[in-house]
């Protein structure tokens, strides 16, 4: 079973390396171009709000400088993309803020066709787990990691695997 793992985690590497996963903040105009109405509203709110801190007149100056650092903070931070490695612990880990952030990639993220044939031709790979995966193959035409993952290790937790 150590050697499914390890041929899972150079998977995990790989598609880390080539993804530029490595939990390092960018910066990026992606979220710019895909939800340019929040963008456009958050600056209608601040300038409603500018006429708002000058139309009063327990409001001044100080509350017009709290609210042009905070837009601008919000701005900045906007712009800033994090692409977050993938690591194999996250498995069936659902009790991690992660997975609010980047979801539960292993369902999605389909191994190899090298990964598959390594398992399958691997001696020490149980012929459960070939089974499996040869079954899961003529059903769906892909295999993703949390089933080689259940199959071979059931409902165990992946931090302890």
């Amino acid at each position: 079973m150590n050697e499914i793992k390890q041929i899972l985690q150079r998977e995990i590497d790989t598609l880390n390396r080539e993804e530029k996963r490595d939990n390092k903040p960018r910066f990026s105009f992606n979220f710019l171009k895909s939800h340019p109405g929040l963008w456009l509203s958050m600056y209608i709110c601040y300038g409603l709000s500018v006429a708002l801190i000058f139309t009063t007149d327990f409001l001044g100056w100080p509350a017009f400088w709290g609210a042009t650092i905070f837009v601008l903070v919000m701005s900045v931070l906007m712009l800033m993309d994090i692409n977050p490695k993938y690591r194999f612990e996250d498995i069936d880990n659902l009790h991690d803020l992660r997975v609010c952030y980047y979801g539960e990639w292993y369902y999605v993220r389909t191994l190899s066709d090298t990964a598959i044939g390594e398992i399958l031709s691997h001696h020490n790979t149980p012929e459960k787990v070939k089974a499996g995966i040869r079954h899961l193959l003529s059903q769906k035409g892909e295999v993703d990691f949390y089933d080689v993952y259940s199959l071979t290790w059931g409902h165990a937790r992946a931090a302890t695997v």
